[in-house]
């Protein structure tokens, strides 16, 4: 009896419970592979012949058509084409997500324009095309442009294109009509009038400058929300340029600025948060642009949260010892910021108070040293400043510091002896190990009765 009991249990394991699923089920599971992988279940039995066929996501990658020196196997190149061809052409269900990444462009670049145009007859959701960008210098350059009928898609949501497209307004006076995530990257002079995008609302921009451009960069909508601008090219042509930025529904702003082109900033009514990472050095100085990143950040307010690198403290510094006189008016007073991260190295320190006292309700403070990191900033180390700021007095509550070998302590000390009401320091060490140093610290005075300080690994973790 026992026996016969045992064999049944046997047959009911070996069934094959996932072929019994329905074809919903399987297309879900299937989402996770490449399409490639995807088609090649077809093989496994007759039930899985034609799930493949409903994929909601179709994504194609040519990697494997490439050998490891970088040469190009052109059999494989066609019968990948050949691929793409039939998964867009083999059904008309609609997909979800299209997603082509190419080592390089496709031969035929009017191929490429079917495969999208086919994309949008099926109703997709989501396409990303990334391609590499060619020298626009070189002979038989070709940018890549889109079909038309990309720009008046009823049902394309989220577009992100990684290469040098050609962008045309469409006729209507509306482009992109229910595009809300457009995250692109400009290699030439052709940016996308995002005014007539109608529902745009997180908008990501890779805008590489070149020598011989005259034009600037300009970002206006009345939907947006979210904007990543970042911005790069030769540093020579920089004060050549400007962005404009008028968003009044604009509520996260990070801006990542290489060359530190000049702000014009309008109507950021409701941004609450930003994060502005600019790379400004003593190879890079220059008063004049030093004061663009001042001027972008007098701009901005009404934040709630504020991250500011290495290299806007630098440049915030310089504005303020080159172009300045009325110290006390240097910086705005930012009423609602609550949140503030500081990434600092040696020049930092003095400029920091001067933050903190524009910014009197802070309550929470992350503070990086990264002291130890490359030199391209002027020495000058902690300076006790000879007010204590209204905030560290009355209003901050938490501090998080990263402190690495050979960072000053004489911060922390001050801090915890100068925040009438800290709750908490939490105090990340990433160095070599010392007892001797955690003991120092617990042994700092504290201007608040009620502060405990925790020692943790890396910040983020």
């Amino acid at each position: 009896m026992n026996n016969s009991k045992s064999r049944k249990v046997g047959k009911i394991n070996k069934k094959d419970r996932i072929s019994c699923m329905p074809d919903s089920i399987l297309c879900h599971i299937l989402s996770f592979l490449s399409t490639e992988d995807a088609v090649r279940t077809s093989i496994l039995s007759s039930r899985w012949k034609l799930v493949w066929a409903s994929l909601p996501n179709l994504m194609f990658n040519d990697k494997l058509c490439y050998r490891r020196d970088g040469t190009s196997d052109n059999g494989a190149l066609t019968r990948f084409e050949n691929f793409v061809d039939r998964m867009l052409l083999s059904n008309s269900v609609s997909i979800s997500k299209f997603s082509l990444h190419c080592q390089k462009k496709p031969r035929y670049l009017s191929r490429l324009k079917f495969w999208v145009a086919l994309a949008i007859m099926r109703n997709v959701h989501e396409i990303e095309v990334n391609l590499p960008v060619d020298d626009p210098f070189e002979e038989g350059y070709e940018p890549v442009e889109l079909p038309d009928c990309i720009y008046n898609s009823e049902t394309l949501e989220i577009l992100k294109l990684e290469t040098d497209f050609v962008f045309k307004s469409p006729s209507s006076g509306i482009c992109f009509p229910r595009v809300k995530k457009f995250h692109v990257e400009i290699y030439k002079p052709n940016m996308p009038d995002f005014s007539i995008c109608p529902v745009l609302e997180d908008l990501s921009i890779d805008y590489s400058l070149n020598f011989d451009w005259d034009a600037d960069i300009s970002i206006s909508s009345q939907t947006l929300k979210r904007l990543n601008l970042m911005i790069g090219g030769p540093i020579v042509f920089a004060n050549e340029h400007q962005a404009t930025i008028e968003a009044p529904k604009l509520e996260h702003l990070h801006v990542n600025d290489g060359t530190l082109v000049s702000y014009l900033v309008y109507e950021l009514h409701s941004l609450c948060d930003a994060r502005l990472d600019i790379d400004y050095s003593r190879v890079r100085s220059d008063p004049v642009r030093a004061d663009h990143a001042l001027q972008l950040l007098k701009k901005l307010t009404n934040l709630k949260s504020l991250y500011l690198s290495c290299g806007t403290i630098y440049a915030l510094g310089e504005a303020y010892r080159h172009l300045y006189d009325a110290h006390q008016y240097f910086l705005p007073t930012f009423s609602n910021l609550s949140f503030l991260e500081v990434r600092i190295r040696e020049y930092g320190w003095w400029i920091l108070p001067i933050i903190f006292n524009c910014s009197p309700n802070l309550e929470s403070f992350v503070l990086i040293m990264d002291v130890n990191g490359p030199e391209y900033y002027v020495e000058a180390g902690w300076i006790e400043p000879q007010f204590v700021p209204y905030c560290l007095q009355f209003n901050v509550k938490k501090i998080e510091i990263l402190y690495g070998d050979d960072d000053p302590l004489e911060p922390v000390k001050y801090l915890l002896k100068n925040c009438g009401v800290l709750d908490k320091m939490i105090f990340r060490y990433v160095g070599e190990s010392s007892n001797e140093l955690c003991k120092e610290l617990l042994m700092f005075p504290r201007g608040s009765k009620t502060c405990e300080v925790e020692l943790r690994g890396k910040y983020g973790d």
